[in-house]
Order: C-alpha cells, then structure tokens, then sequence
C-alpha cells in the first residue's frame, strides 16, 4: 500500500500546542469523535460522554507508563557532555551525545559526580545515536536507575520542556511506572472521576506497561518509505501482568470487549495474543502474561485478535499511528473522517483531541 495514501494537509493551527490543563481546559472536555467501523458513520461527543459507549463487564486497558526525564548533564574525560536518551533496548540505552565530538566507542559519561555512569558500545545508523549501558556506583544503588534519572535529569524534548515544572500536566492519571521518554497520550483525557463513574457502571480498567521510545522519535513516526509495508518498528519493552491477563480472557469468555486506550495498548495485546488450539472451534485468542520486546507494526491487512474498541488520539500524517487505526477501522474509512475533522477544526497530536472506534 503506498504510504502517500496517509498525505494529507494539516493546518498547524489544528496542532495543539500544551494539555488541556495548561491552556485552562479540563482534560475531559476534549471533543471525541466516535468512529463506527459497521456503520461508516461518524458521532461527534464529548470525551466524559465516553461511557455512553460502554457496558458493565467491558475491560479498558490503559498504559501505566509514566514519562521520565530524557537529558542528563555530565562529564567525560574530554570535557562536558549532555545524555539525550531516546529509547530503552535490549541491551541497554540507544542516546544521543552532545556535542557529537565527545561520543566515541568506549566513552564513559559520568553524571552527578559519577553516581550514574553512561558507557558508549557502538554507534547506531540513526541520527547519531549510540547503543548505550547505564550503571550506577554502589553508593547509588539504594535508588533505581529510574530514579536516578528523575534526580538529576532535565527534559530535553521542546514540546514537554515548556511546560517546565508543570509535568503532571502530560502524565496520565493512572500512570506509575517510569520509563517512557513521550507520553502515551490517548489517556490524557482522563481523570481520576470520569475512570471512578466508568467503574462504578461495571467496566474493569487493567493496565499493561510499554515504555514509549523511538516510535515517537520522527525517523519513526513519520514513515519515509513510498510502501507502507517497508517501514519497520524499534523494539519496546512490555509487561501484562496476571490480572491483566485474567481480566481480559474473561471479558471475552462473557461476550464483553476489549476496550484499548492508545496504539500502545493495542500493540502490546496483540504482540501477547494466543491463538486457540486446532480444533477447539468457537474458541477466541487470549492474551498471555509476561514481559519482553515488541517490534509489532500494524498495518492494513492485520487480523486484530484481542482488541474490540480503540480509543486513540488524531494523528499526523504519514505516521505509524495512523497507519495502525487505518488497520483497525479501514484506510478509506480513516481518511475520509480525517477529511472531515480538518474541516470541523479538530484539534490534533499529542495533545489534542480524541477519537473511538467501535
């Protein structure tokens, strides 16, 4: 499929700039345009008038990934150095080391005296980035890495450095797990209510982890590629825990549905999912518990074997997100809706508005 198929016009005064909060706004106020794949019919609501769209026993599985800081200043033998991290991976760190002069194979970055060391491995073929180890001394050891990172770290990303200080203004509610480096943003508009009044109806919230990296990053997130199918996803680590699992297998034993908030959610019950055994006719994929890696880039022609609803932010074009709700709903669905909230003057990214497909 041609990625330029996902091209479109997007005004920049349709790109909101802060959160909800810090332009006076209350996070669940946000326009929410409900997308029903069977109809091809768009509803233009409210996000608080969610639950108009959900019944008791539906699972909304959220993200708990909390955004750490992503720059730490430090030191190296050649002289001052700045840490720019960019993603988790499996054998470490991928950073960026500014000034480009100081990175080199072997380098140690010694931040805050040393408590926190960054080692360079071996550069990576993407905007300069290295493969990076991070350790930290025994004096240290009483605090996480990530910890240490929200001590003596500082934001470097423009969007969320300006917001300085105000840093609960792009965390989710229900985030509690550091390791993100950019916000999982479809759950930006909740809050701690709005999730009380849709448990108090009978919805179950479970949460999963994925530490959003270098999918956010523009090399990408914005696919450079003439055919979707040859862009490719850098791997981020994922855990389901137990209940979560539970939750989700039971949900579907009942007839009830998988409600995903954000493509991480989606990515990573989908990286999890367990096809029936052969011969057990009628029978639904479940999801399994665990951690790990997922490199998972959904496109057109997957067949989604957990998720049932998708809520999801208004995408940029050309982007993998787009790509994945694409996937989900339809291309000429998606794009014709996407047509249609650039003329009603939706707003769109990180922070603005939403969207739910049924």
């Amino acid at each position: 499929m041609k990625t330029a198929r996902f091209e479109f016009r997007l005004p920049q005064r349709l790109i909101a700039k802060a959160p909800p909060d810090v332009r006076g706004e209350r996070r669940d106020h946000a326009r929410l345009v409900v997308l029903d794949r069977h109809t091809q019919r768009a509803e233009h609501r409210r996000f608080d008038e969610l639950g108009d769209y959900l019944r008791a026993g539906d699972v909304l599985v959220v993200n708990d990934s909390m955004v750490m800081q992503d720059e730490l200043v430090g030191e190296t033998r050649d002289g001052p150095a700045t840490v720019i991290l960019c993603g988790q991976h499996r054998d470490g760190w991928h950073v960026i080391i500014e000034p480009k002069a100081r990175a080199k194979r072997g380098a140690v970055v010694r931040v805050a005296g040393g408590a926190l060391r960054v080692l360079l491995r071996k550069p990576v073929r993407v905007d300069g980035m290295w493969l990076a180890r991070m350790t930290t001394t025994a004096a240290a050891r009483e605090a996480s890495l990530a910890e240490l990172i929200e001590r003596h770290g500082m934001r470097h990303a423009e969007n969320l450095a300006a917001l300085g200080a105000r840093r609960q203004s792009y965390q989710n509610v229900y985030a509690r797990k550091p390791g993100s480096l950019e916000v999982p943003s479809a759950g930006l508009h909740f809050t701690p209510e709005l999730l009380a009044r849709l448990q108090d109806a009978g919805m179950v919230v479970a949460p999963i982890t994925l530490h959003v990296g270098l999918t956010e990053m523009g090399a990408y997130r914005h696919i450079r590629a003439a055919e979707v199918e040859d862009h490719s996803m850098t791997a981020e680590w994922y855990e389901v825990p137990p209940a979560t699992a539970r939750a989700i297998n039971a949900a579907h034993r009942r007839d009830n549905r998988v409600v995903a908030v954000g493509t991480t959610v989606v990515r990573t019950l989908e990286t999890v999912a367990v096809e029936p055994r052969a011969g057990r006719d009628g029978r639904v994929a479940t999801v399994k518990a665990g951690s790990g890696w997922t490199d998972l880039y959904l496109r057109p022609g997957h067949r989604f074997r957990i998720v049932d609803l998708m809520l999801t932010n208004l995408h940029q074009p050309r982007s993998s997100h787009l790509v994945l709700v694409a996937a989900f709903a339809g291309a000429e669905l998606v794009t014709r809706t996407y047509r249609e909230l650039i003329r009603a003057r939706y707003s769109f990214d990180l922070f603005g508005d939403s969207m739910l497909l049924i």
